[in-house]
């Protein structure tokens, strides 16, 4: 049995990665759309923008930073941390 690792692509999967790569540029928006898009975007995020920090938010970072409330590890991110040591 031949335990070694494929060096890359070889015989039938080569043409079929070389089709998606030509796709890809087929498939590449315009610099005209792209800009469309991007204003279409601004004009939809300008309005949650413009809403502002929630007072209850800005409380609660503000307490954050200062070190009033203290943030505890939930039990499934204390397990990661541990895996990760």
């Amino acid at each position: 049995m031949d335990h070694r690792k494929p060096t890359g692509p070889k015989g039938s999967m080569a043409a079929p990665m070389q089709v998606a790569s030509t796709e890809k540029r087929r498939t590449s928006l315009n610099r005209e759309i792209q800009l469309k898009i991007g204003q279409q975007l601004r004009a939809s995020y300008n309005e949650v923008v413009d809403q502002g920090v929630p007072s209850r938010f800005a409380e609660l970072i503000t307490r954050l930073d200062v070190g009033v409330v203290k943030v505890e590890p939930r039990p499934d991110e204390q397990d990661d941390k541990e895996a990760q040591k």
